[in-house]
């Protein structure tokens, strides 16, 4: 367990091999001590800042490159991110360098040794500490609408049905068909349709129409509609959540027709466009549900954002390329600001929650034995059987590995 704690010492992104770590703090305050009197008086005014000294090597077998890298980091002015190798889940510190020293000899020709002594600034989050300056939040909610509206405008400037037949429009129609299958039919019919989401369903395929006599803004803005009232609707926010996610991922939407003419080739991006549209607005729409949501456990929260990312990093590379109703700058740029306001806000919220670990019961027993034996507290075997599914909640099979939180 120690070995997987472990971090790579770095500063601002620059690493280094730490040979030890001490670090110092305590509380700030005066203390009185009367005449004639054997105690003494103290007053609390929080704590002293956290003070790190650390003794690190950087390899300069190479040359001086990375010796020279790790200069200009800590000349920098203002503080930076320190990667404490110890520090656990509080490995990230914000931090400024008070002093360092540089050593290099011909004994050790290969290697610059480094003294550094940094101290934390501002706030820096603490396990079960919510960060008081930044509302994650709202960072979210304000980026995920910078998605939704570059969306918009890149599927406008891609969908062409000004001068064309009657086929390009249909062949939209049929795609936008066959989004609306792929929503009400594949995705959210396991959370159990609502007849609030029916309707949201009944408003995204209509759209079809719009396809036929409308523009690019129309289906635009049916489609996100659409959606909205979809995420106002979910009953389950963990469905909810992972369903806008795999539409987000969705890539299903293709073309039937041969791209030999013109016009067919325009046919080809429009659909291209209205998938590029689909998966970004769902992208969106999960933006827009992640600060609802409550993590149970600091495993669930990392999984989340792993999956989320993923999506927004797959989606970030068909921006990036060059493939038609596909590439924008525009909605690249909105995709890079959502993606480290999804990291910082399941960061934030998970932080402080307990993680998952394995437990194996030597002998069957009682799930309310097992929460006993594990938390003292025999009400959270409920927690232990919902988590694990156990169909006997009397009998937790001995030498089985069941899933618990650590706290």
């Amino acid at each position: 367990m120690f070995d997987d704690e472990l971090r790579e010492g770095s500063f601002r992104g620059v690493p280094f091999v730490v040979r030890d770590r001490s670090r110092g703090s305590g509380r700030r305050g005066p203390t009185v001590e009367r005449p004639n009197r054997d105690d003494a008086q103290s007053q609390d005014l929080g704590r002293k800042v956290r003070v790190y000294n650390i003794n690190a090597l950087v390899m300069a077998s190479d040359g001086f490159s990375d010796r020279d890298r790790m200069l200009a980091a800590l000349e920098k002015p203002g503080p930076g991110t320190f990667v404490d190798p110890f520090g656990g889940v509080n490995a990230e510190r914000w931090v400024k360098v008070t002093d360092y020293r540089e050593t290099q000899s011909f004994d050790q020709g290969g290697v610059a040794q480094f003294a550094i002594t940094f101290e934390e600034v501002d706030e820096n989050e603490e396990r079960g500490f919510t960060r008081g300056l930044v509302d994650t939040s709202s960072t979210l909610s304000k980026r995920s609408s910078a998605l939704a509206l570059a969306a918009k405008n890149a599927f406008i400037r891609s969908y062409v049905s000004d001068g064309m037949p009657g086929f390009v429009r249909q062949g939209a129609a049929n795609a936008i068909a066959i989004v609306t299958d792929q929503v009400g039919g594949q995705v959210f019919t396991a959370l159990g349709v609502t007849s609030t989401m029916s309707d949201a369903l009944e408003k995204i395929g209509s759209v079809g129409l719009n396809a036929i006599s409308g523009g690019g803004v129309d289906i635009a803005d049916g489609l996100q509609a659409g959606f909205s009232m979809l995420s106002g609707a979910v009953p389950d926010l963990d469905d909810g959540l992972n369903g806008f996610l795999s539409l987000g991922g969705y890539d299903g939407l293709v073309s039937s027709a041969p791209a030999v003419t013109g016009t067919r080739i325009i046919e080809a991006t429009n659909t291209s466009a209205i998938g590029s549209l689909v998966r970004r607005t769902a992208i969106s729409a999960a933006a827009e549900l992640l600060p609802k949501y409550s993590f149970v456990s600091y495993n669930q929260a990392r999984d989340i954002a792993e999956k989320f990312v993923g999506v927004i990093d797959a989606e970030m590379d068909r921006a990036g390329g060059v493939g038609a109703g596909q590439a924008d700058n525009g909605v690249f740029a909105a995709l890079a600001d959502l993606r480290p306001a999804v990291i910082e806000h399941t960061q934030s919220e998970g932080s402080g929650k307990a993680r998952v670990i394995s437990d194996t019961p030597w002998r069957s027993e009682p799930a309310f034995v097992t929460a006993h034996r594990l938390y003292g507290d025999a009400t959270r075997a409920s927690e232990i059987i919902a988590r694990n599914g156990t169909k006997h909640p009397n009998q937790i099979a001995g030498g089985t590995v069941i899933e618990v939180l650590d706290e």
